[in-house]
């Protein structure tokens, strides 16, 4: 029970960041917010997240406007990194000694 509480907490702090960023218009805490998500292995709220970021904010202007939905490419590309680093450099089983 304890690690769902855990998890709800995170899931809470991360969507208050976020809609902290959005209100007070400061995109670093949006991004923050989105790559808790992501990075924590909840990917599909990431992904969530970013699409309402994106859907709030429309289309990039300047350099940026080939990227249509930054906020989802970065919660997809931090979901692929957290799979990708849990798979082959965070080793979860226990450790054999001696």
């Amino acid at each position: 029970m304890q690690k769902k509480n855990t998890t709800y907490t995170l899931l809470a702090i991360a969507f208050v960041i976020a809609a902290a960023g959005f209100l007070l218009p400061f995109w670093p805490l949006e991004v923050l917010g989105v790559l808790i998500l992501a990075l924590s292995g909840h990917w599909l709220w990431g992904v969530f997240v970013g699409l309402l970021l994106d859907i709030a904010y429309g289309a990039p202007t300047g350099h940026f406007h080939v990227l249509l939905f930054p906020f989802t490419i970065l919660a997809l590309a931090s979901a692929l990194a957290y799979r990708f680093g849990r798979r082959y450099f965070f080793d979860a089983s226990r450790q054999d000694t001696l």
